[in-house]
C-alpha cells in the first residue's frame, strides 16, 4: 500500500508542476500578433451550393422537331 500512495503523490506533484508551468505561460508570455493570409479554394467554401445541372428532359415537341430534321430538304 505505501508504494501506491507514493505513486499517487508523485503523480500529483508532476501534475502540479505541469499546471504551474501552464499558468506561468498564461500570465508571463504575451503573444505576438501579425497579419495572416490563407487562400481557400472556392469548392471548400460552400460545397452544398455547387449544383451540377442535368440536361432537361426532351418534350414531345422537341422530339417531333428532331425527327423532322432527319429528312432531307430536297424531298419535295
Amino acid at each position: 500500500m505505501p508504494s501506491l500512495i507514493r505513486f499517487v503523490v508523485v503523480l500529483g506533484i508532476l501534475a502540479g508542476i505541469a499546471y504551474g508551468a501552464m499558468a506561468a505561460l498564461v500570465f508571463f508570455v504575451e503573444p505576438q500578433t501579425r497579419p495572416m493570409s490563407v487562400t481557400v479554394p472556392a469548392d471548400r467554401l460552400d460545397p452544398q451550393r455547387i449544383i451540377v445541372r442535368q440536361p432537361e428532359p426532351e418534350t414531345v415537341d422537341a422530339v417531333e422537331a428532331a425527327e423532322g430534321e432527319d429528312e432531307p430538304a430536297d424531298s419535295q
